[in-house]
């Protein structure tokens, strides 16, 4: 084939892959292009506007269904669902592209309310767990916060290395339910620290307080080991608020 017969067979548009038109549609809905109680266009009209083939623009809507997004009503169409229905994998979109659009103060706020939600969440499993765990089985989370603060200066790899300290104590004492819960949330960190640079917001005392709450751990007693959690976490949040330039 001559150069010439090549070029004319380049396609100046490439379809878009599932991720793409995957990402636009959840960044349109939780943005407010498309609100709640609106119906989305007709499939072809949407495949067209996005330069998706029909197949791709069906397997991006059902994965908008299974996160809560989006519902097919008969005679209706496909309609965006109340905010109250989505699943909390939506969240690290409406972070970038949703709060920000609810006034000057509604991303800070959103932070922090999932700030607390992690303090109440690490405490709350705690106290369940203080009299489950062997002592003898607390060795991966020692390890893992070990790999955390080993890894501090990649954020994202520091939060994906501390959630596997909370995973450790969860797996050890067979709290599956709260681990698995705990997945989820973990991979929303993850997402929001990859918007964060350096390691200055990390307390000095990371494996100091994670050493002593494993350490109470290890004598079933629940009480100190929540308490050096919350320590420890209320001076976390305090530096990456302030980091962030967010008001408590």
């Amino acid at each position: 084939m001559t150069a010439a017969a090549a070029a004319a067979n380049v396609n100046p548009h490439p379809t878009p892959s599932l991720a793409s038109v995957f990402d636009t549609l959840v960044g349109d809905i939780v943005s407010g292009r498309y609100p709640s109680g609106s119906r989305l266009p007709a499939e072809r009209d949407l495949a067209r506007a996005l330069g998706a083939s029909r197949p791709t623009l069906r397997e991006a809507l059902r994965r908008l269904s299974e996160w809560g997004l989006i519902e097919a009503r008969r005679g209706s169409g496909v309609v965006v669902r109340d905010i109250r229905y989505w699943a909390l994998d939506v969240l690290p979109a409406y972070l970038r592209l949703g709060a920000p659009t609810q006034g000057p103060h509604a991303l800070g706020d959103m932070i922090t309310m999932l700030l607390q939600l992690r303090r109440t969440m690490f405490i709350d499993i705690l106290k369940t767990v203080g009299s489950r765990v062997h002592p003898d089985a607390l060795a991966e989370a020692r390890a893992a916060a070990e790999r955390a603060w080993n890894v501090r200066h990649d954020l994202s790899e520091f939060v994906r290395a501390d959630y596997d300290v909370v995973r450790s104590v969860l797996l050890a004492a067979r709290f599956l339910p709260a681990l698995w819960m705990m997945n989820a949330l973990a991979e929303v960190y993850i997402d929001l620290a990859r918007t964060i640079t350096g390691a200055t917001i990390l307390p000095d005392d990371y494996l100091e307080a994670h050493h002593a709450v494993l350490d109470a751990l290890e004598r079933n007693d629940s009480e100190t080991a929540c308490a050096r959690m919350a320590q420890y976490l209320d001076n976390h949040d305090a530096r990456l608020l302030a980091a962030m330039g967010i008001r408590r």
